[in-house]
């Protein structure tokens, strides 16, 4: 994989960004947790026959740390999807890439929390501003909304999985460097597959099943090789040459290109507080970055 990280980081947020918009397609036609089981199993398929030989050249690593493995594991293939499709149930996809976009400052605190990065007060005054974004399209610009927890299940399932996902990130840079990507990933899937199983059997036994008709066919083959297999060889490509701060900053494209195809395949609208919180995490990430990044430099 030679495409810098930037190339990759922006070719991962758009298949996410797409993944959005296809989950709330299949809200109405494929149950939540049913799509994310077959998304991976379908995905591992697609990946097995390139990834088992190097899954067995490093076995070593996998056995020594399978705990590690089935901690990141659960956090991004189990968590992260599932609980997407499953809050698109409820909300919109613009609501979805907005609050993603919270991501960078997310993982910004986690650092900070792990003592990666030592916290000042540009990084707190950017988390609290992000932090006032993300509840203010929750509550649709309503503080009654927060004050009586009146808040769409939808965007407090969207946040538990960006949670999860900064997590995998933070967590993801311990790995070692000479791991090979795709045999990652490998067991990745078979592990979150794991995980994603009480899931699905919960459908099986609801009687939520689906139609395997051309929509059904088109939703599962996107989302098995774009936001799964290509987007995760990427970002974790990319969070391996860059670090997880880098590729938290890439997430702000997010909410744009979920916006503008969801405006398009849709048919959502824009509303105001959705350019308030947007504005908000954008706001929040600048000061947390660049201008704690030019303090630095200058008391340096």
């Amino acid at each position: 994989m030679f495409l810098p990280p930037h190339v990759l980081l922006i070719l991962c947020v758009f298949f996410w960004a797409g993944n959005a918009i296809v989950g709330k397609i299949a809200s109405g036609h494929i149950p939540a947790f049913t799509l994310s089981f077959w998304r991976w199993a379908i995905a591992l398929i697609i990946i097995l026959p390139f990834g088992y030989r190097s899954v067995f050249r490093q076995w070593q690593f996998y056995r020594t740390n399978w705990k590690y493995l089935l901690v990141i594991a659960f956090l991004s293939v189990t968590v992260y999807n599932t609980f997407q499709y499953w809050a698109l149930n409820w909300t919109s996809a613009i609501n979805v890439g907005i609050i993603s976009a919270s991501l960078p400052i997310i993982i910004l605190l986690l650092t900070t929390l792990t003592g990666h990065d030592k916290p000042n007060a540009y990084q707190f005054s950017g988390a609290f501003l992000a932090v006032v974004g993300v509840l203010y399209v929750i509550s649709h610009g309503d503080i009654e909304v927060l004050l009586n927890l009146g808040v769409n299940v939808g965007d407090g399932l969207i946040l538990v999985a960006v949670l999860g996902w900064a997590v995998y990130s933070v967590l993801l840079k311990r790995l070692p460097d000479d791991i090979n990507q795709v045999g990652l990933l490998t067991v990745l899937i078979v592990l979150g597959v794991t995980g994603i199983i009480p899931f699905y059997t919960w459908d099986l036994m609801h009687g939520n099943t689906f139609v395997l008709d051309r929509t059904a066919i088109i939703i599962l083959g996107y989302v098995s090789i774009f936001p799964s297999v290509l987007s995760y060889v990427f970002w974790n490509r990319a969070v391996h040459a860059g670090g997880a701060n880098l590729a938290g900053l890439f997430v702000n494209l997010t909410p744009v290109f979920v916006a503008v195809l969801a405006i398009i395949f849709l048919g959502e609208r824009l509303a105001s507080y959705h350019l308030v919180g947007v504005s908000l995490i954008f706001a929040g990430i600048y000061v947390a970055t660049r201008l704690a990044n030019r303090s630095l430099h200058h008391n340096s």
